[in-house]
C-alpha cells in the first residue's frame, strides 16, 4: 500500500494506551459501526480469555471495552482484562453485509492464518491471532480478527527523535541503525517461504501452506475515478482481485492492464513503464515469488525507545510477490526521494523548522541509511543470489508504485528516465515529453531504446544509490 506521508503516519494501533488511532477517520467507519453489535465485544473477549487462560478460575473475566481507534482501513476496539492483559478486536471498514464479499473474506482468512503460521515458524515479532471470523454472520455482525497488542513506541517517533524529542544525533543514529538491523533480520526470515506463483496463501487443515490463490489489491485508479470522474466523495477502499500467476511481470502490470489508458500521453507513459519492467532481471535457481509484508512502511513497526524491534503490524494483504519487490527490498521510508510526487522534504527541515506535516530525511541521509539496510540484509542472507534484490528494489519498488498509482506515474518515470539517460553516457539532454510521444506512437528509435536499456542496466547495478 502506497501512502502519502504528508502527516505523521497513521498505523493500526496496537495498544489501548496508544493514541495513534485518531477520530479524523471516524466518518469512514460510520456504516460498519452502525451494524456492529458492541455489546458482544466483551463477551467475545471473555470467551477467548477463558479458553486461553483456563488456569485463572475466576468469574470476573469480562474485559473493559475502550474507545475505538482508527487505522486506514480498520477500526480497533481495545479489550482490557483485570490482569492487565490487553487485546484488540480489528474490524474492516467494509465489514457490512452489503459490502463484504468473497475476496475480502478470503483475504481476512489468509491474513489471520499467515500470521499464525509465521508466529509458529519464525521469530518475527507480530501480534498473536487469538480468534477470527471471515463472515458477517456472527455475534458481532461484522468480520473481525482478535489480536494481542504489542507495547512500544512507533518507529516514526524514534526515527525522528532528534526532531521530536531533541535526541542527540549520535544517539539517534545508533537507534536508527539498531532498528534497521532488527527489521532486516525479521524480513529475511520471510525468504524461507517461497512459491511458484504469486498470491495470498492457502492453508491445509493442519495450518501448513498448500500454495497461493487470488490476492485482493487496492485499486487506486478506481478510487481516483470515483472521486474525480464520478464525483462520489465516498472514502472506503475499492479492491480488485488478482489471480495467482507464475509470471512476475504480470504482478507489476496488473493495474495498468485493468485500466488501459485512453489519452495519448498516458499511453506513452504506460508503454515506457512496461518496457522498463520487461528489463527487470529475475533471480535464477529459485522460486520466483516470496512471502512479503504488504505495507513495508514506517507506520507498521513498533520498537523500544532504543530502537529494538518489538512488533510488525498490519499484515492485511500479506502474499507471495515477485522476489524483485519481495522480502529483501528496502523499507518504504528509505526510498521516498525516488517518488517525487509523494516526497515532502524541505530544506527548512534541516534547520529544525517543524513542517506542517511529517518530517522527512534529506536525499543524502536516505542514501546513507539505504547502505546501512543493504549491509544488514547482506549479513542476514544465506543464499548467493544472482541479483542484488535489495539494491535493485530502489528502482523496482518505484516502478510498481508507478504502475499502481496514477498520481505518481509521470514523476517517477521522469525521474528514473533522467537517471537512466545520464548513465547511458548520452551527451544531449533527453526530452521526456518527446520520448513519451514516441512510445505512444510505437516509434522509438532503436538507438534511443538501446541507450535506455544500457542506462537501466547500469542503474540497477550501481552502488551507493
Amino acid at each position: 500500500m502506497h501512502n502519502k506521508m504528508t502527516q505523521p503516519p497513521d498505523r493500526e494501533p496496537e495498544s489501548p494506551l496508544d493514541p495513534a488511532g485518531n477520530y479524523e477517520n471516524a466518518e469512514l467507519f460510520s456504516e460498519v459501526l452502525s451494524v456492529l453489535n458492541k455489546n458482544e465485544l466483551p463477551l467475545l473477549g471473555q470467551d477467548i480469555f477463558r479458553r486461553t487462560q483456563p488456569q485463572l478460575d475466576r468469574t470476573d473475566t469480562k474485559p473493559v471495552v475502550g474507545e475505538p481507534m482508527y487505522g486506514s482501513y480498520h477500526v480497533l476496539f481495545p479489550l482490557t482484562f483485570y490482569t492487565g492483559l490487553c487485546w484488540l478486536v480489528k474490524i474492516p471498514t467494509n465489514g457490512t453485509a452489503d459490502k463484504w464479499d468473497d475476496i475480502s473474506a478470503s483475504s481476512l482468512v489468509a491474513e489471520a492464518k499467515t500470521m499464525q503460521f509465521l508466529k509458529r515458524e519464525t521469530t518475527i515479532p507480530l501480534p498473536d491471532v487469538l480468534d477470527f471470523s471471515s463472515t458477517t454472520q456472527n455475534a458481532l455482525r461484522c468480520p473481525y480478527i482478535l489480536l494481542s497488542y504489542i507495547s512500544g513506541v512507533p518507529l516514526y517517533d524514534v526515527w525522528f527523535g532528534h526532531r521530536l524529542s531533541g535526541d542527540d544525533l549520535e544517539v539517534n543514529r545508533a537507534r536508527r541503525t539498531r532498528a534497521l538491523k532488527s527489521i532486516a533480520s525479521a524480513m529475511i526470515q520471510l525468504g524461507n517461504f517461497s512459491f511458484r506463483t504469486s498470491g495470498s496463501l492457502i492453508f491445509a487443515s493442519d495450518g501448513s501452506p498448500l500454495g497461493t490463490g487470488p490476492l485482493r489489491r487496492v485499486d487506486q485508479k478506481a478510487i481516483l475515478d470515483r472521486w474525480f470522474v464520478h464525483q462520489d466523495p465516498a472514502d472506503d477502499p475499492i479492491y480488485a482481485s488478482y489471480a495467482a500467476s507464475s509470471d512476475p511481470k504480470a504482478y507489476y502490470t496488473f493495474m495498468v492492464d485493468q485500466h488501459p489508458p485512453e489519452k495519448s500521453f498516458q499511453k506513452g507513459l504506460v508503454a515506457l513503464l512496461r518496457q522498463l519492467i520487461s528489463w527487470v532481471p529475475e533471480p535464477s535457481g529459485t522460486d520466483r515469488f516470496v512471502l512479503t509484508h504488504p505495507d513495508f512502511d514506517i507506520q507498521n513497526f513498533i520498537v523500544s525507545e532504543d530502537g529494538d524491534l518489538r512488533g510488525i503490524i498490519d499484515w492485511d494483504g500479506v502474499a507471495a510477490v515477485p522476489r524483485t519487490i519481495g522480502n529483501a527490498k528496502y523499507p518504504g521510508w528509505l526510498t521516498r526521494d525516488w517518488d517525487p510526487a509523494m516526497y515532502g522534504h524541505l530544506e527548512s527541515m534541516e534547520q529544525g523548522i517543524e513542517p506542517d506535516g511529517a518530517w522527512e530525511d534529506s536525499p543524502p541521509c536516505l542514501a546513507d541509511y539505504r547502505q546501512v539496510y543493504k549491509s544488514a540484509i547482506a549479513k542476514c542472507q544465506r543464499d548467493d543470489s544472482s541479483v542484488d534484490l535489495c539494491r535493485m528494489s530502489l528502482i523496482t519498488d518505484n516502478l510498481l508504485i508507478a504502475a499502481d498509482d496514477p498520481r505518481c506515474r509521470s514523476e517517477i518515470l521522469r525521474d528514473i528516465t533522467r537517471r537512466i539517460w545520464n548513465r547511458a553516457g548520452q551527451g544531449s539532454e533527453l526530452d521526456f515529453v518527446e520520448l513519451i510521444t514516441t512510445f505512444a506512437e510505437n516509434n522509438v528509435d532503436i538507438s534511443v531504446m538501446n541507450a535506455l536499456q544500457l542506462g537501466f542496466n547500469v542503474l540497477l547495478t550501481e552502488e551507493g544509490l
